[in-house]
């Protein structure tokens, strides 16, 4: 499979690349970022590839004719990304984060009616998507609720994709509480009724925590998943790219169980 990665010089991106040469059914197409006329294995740190890097996105799919492309770029050019997609029918896994749910609506309509595969998934660590799955299962018996999101200060989006992700799947029937905010905000913003808190402290840019706790009367359960590298998203990543193709065409998969079960 011909992947073409945009966002190649990202922490994620880099790793894409590195794993890529790793695989026996994968080919690195060609990458998209700001290092044009780069070598991709260079900015990956394992050597010459001989695949250049160009900030040419539309060029570089037509050039390159990907299978499938994987995108781990930025918020602020992931709209305009995801219409160069739908415009070149390509299949595509998405990791970039930032756009709502009703933002994505017209690109879910897109896909069915062209008949493409895509997931756009928050975040493809194995343990926060088992996570997921828990706290959904066992939500209902557990009134209380906060989550938080820890990453460094040049995070993109406050809170994190994942954060909401997990907000969103922990929707219910929210608890009262008696304190009143008397600065706005401190008791955390809301997604589906869920507190969400966001920390940026200085930690290692790759490093990021995503800690949940649910509570009912006289017990708290407290998740907490760190993830270190990058690379710990590969295995979900890849896991996608394999399987998406064997899906229904105009499949849009939104959370990374989806992929799991039907593995």
């Amino acid at each position: 499979m011909r992947i073409f990665v945009s966002g190649a010089s990202g922490n994620v991106g880099r790793t894409i690349v590195r794993t890529i040469q790793n695989i026996e059914w994968t080919e690195l197409a060609g990458g998209w970022c700001k290092e044009t006329g780069e070598d991709l294995g260079e900015i990956a740190g394992i050597g010459t590839i001989g695949i250049i890097a160009t900030n040419d996105l539309r060029a570089g799919l037509e050039t390159s004719e990907p299978d499938m492309v994987i995108d781990f770029s930025a918020t602020p050019v992931l709209r305009e990304n995801l219409n160069i997609y739908i415009d070149k029918g390509l299949n595509a896994v998405i990791g970039t984060t930032g756009l709502t749910d009703e933002e994505l609506e017209p690109f879910i309509a897109e896909v069915k009616g062209k008949g493409l595969r895509w997931a756009v998934i928050p975040n493809y660590g194995l343990g926060i998507s088992l996570v997921r799955d828990f706290i959904k299962k066992v939500r209902k018996y557990y009134p209380y609720i906060s989550i938080i999101d820890r990453h460094f200060p040049g995070m993109a989006n406050a809170p994190s994709g994942t954060a909401a992700s997990l907000a969103k799947a922990s929707s219910g029937e929210p608890m009262p509480v008696e304190s009143k905010e008397v600065y706005p905000g401190v008791l955390g913003g809301k997604i589906s009724e869920v507190p969400v808190f966001s920390q940026r402290l200085p930690w290692p840019g790759p490093y990021s925590e995503h800690e949940v706790l649910l509570g009912r009367k006289d017990e708290i359960i407290r998740i907490s998943v760190e993830d270190h590298t990058s690379d710990i998203y590969m295995d979900g990543v890849f896991l996608t790219v394999k399987k998406l193709p064997e899906m229904a065409p105009g499949t849009f998969i939104r959370e990374l169980s989806d992929i799991i079960e039907a593995s």
